[in-house]
């Protein structure tokens, strides 16, 4: 099965439903994930249209939106949950990238520090709760996207909450989060990245120490259920999810 869908101006657009959850149950058609749409082309948003999404959650922080307003089509009438949280503050991987050392061993250890920050960030649990609530709620049957910059990490965490709930095995949610590596064009994607920073930051980086920051890796998704700890735990106190949304989420997205 064809999981990664190219398009023109958007990175990384995948579906995760379709996998074996609770009991033998499949998670039903309409759960999205991608990186960020401020470049969607036409052809873009036509095919996005014809998923039929009501509901795109979308984990940048304020001055990502603002720098890289997302293009939808006006006439879509979406509801698009995010958060006001941190809204001045330069996100932590431009900080990393124009002051930290980037080095290989370097960019792998702001990685880890990054999954063990982002589960636990009031902006992200306001997206995660207000985001599963809409799952629940029957607001995103039609069709649910989430989405951060490049649509991996932040991404990648609650993608993986939403296929935990839904009983899928924490391997193939692993390997769903893995996609990226191959969902998106890294020989094409590494010298544009590399010319952007050396031009706007001043700065250069090897091949190897970038794809480690563009990529993914299993051992960073580890740290980020490390650090979440007791996954039920974490629903209820962190996140509010009460039992009945848990079941009501369950309800909606399973069939047989």
């Amino acid at each position: 099965m064809t999981r990664v869908t190219p398009l023109e101006g958007v990175h990384n657009f995948r579906h995760f439903h379709d996998y074996e959850g609770l009991d033998g149950a499949r998670v039903r058609t309409g759960l999205y994930r991608s990186g960020h749409f401020s470049r969607s082309s036409e052809a873009d948003r036509d095919f996005f249209k014809s998923l039929g999404i009501a509901v795109v959650a979308d984990l940048r922080r304020p001055r990502e939106r603002k720098l890289e307003p997302s293009n939808w089509d006006a006439a879509l009438a979406l509801r698009v949950i995010d958060s006001d949280h941190d809204d001045h503050a330069e996100p932590p991987h431009l900080q990393f990238m124009r002051k930290g050392d980037l080095s290989a061993q370097a960019v792998k250890g702001y990685m880890l520090s990054a999954y063990r920050r982002i589960p636990m960030e009031e902006g992200n649990q306001v997206v995660f709760r207000e985001a599963f609530k809409a799952l629940a709620s029957g607001e995103a049957d039609s069709g649910f996207l989430v989405h951060c910059a490049a649509g991996k990490d932040r991404t990648g965490i609650f993608c993986a909450l939403v296929l935990r709930e839904l009983g899928v095995d924490y391997d193939t949610a692993r390997v769903d989060y893995e996609l990226t590596n191959t969902a998106v064009d890294y020989d094409t994607l590494v010298p544009k990245v590399q010319a952007r920073m050396q031009d706007q930051l001043g700065k250069d980086i090897d091949e190897a120490a970038l794809r480690t920051f563009l990529g993914v890796d299993g051992a960073l998704l580890d740290e980020a259920f490390a650090t979440i700890g007791d996954v039920d735990r974490y629903l209820r106190e962190t996140l509010s999810i009460t039992d009945a949304e848990r079941d009501a989420l369950r309800e909606r997205w399973l069939e047989r």
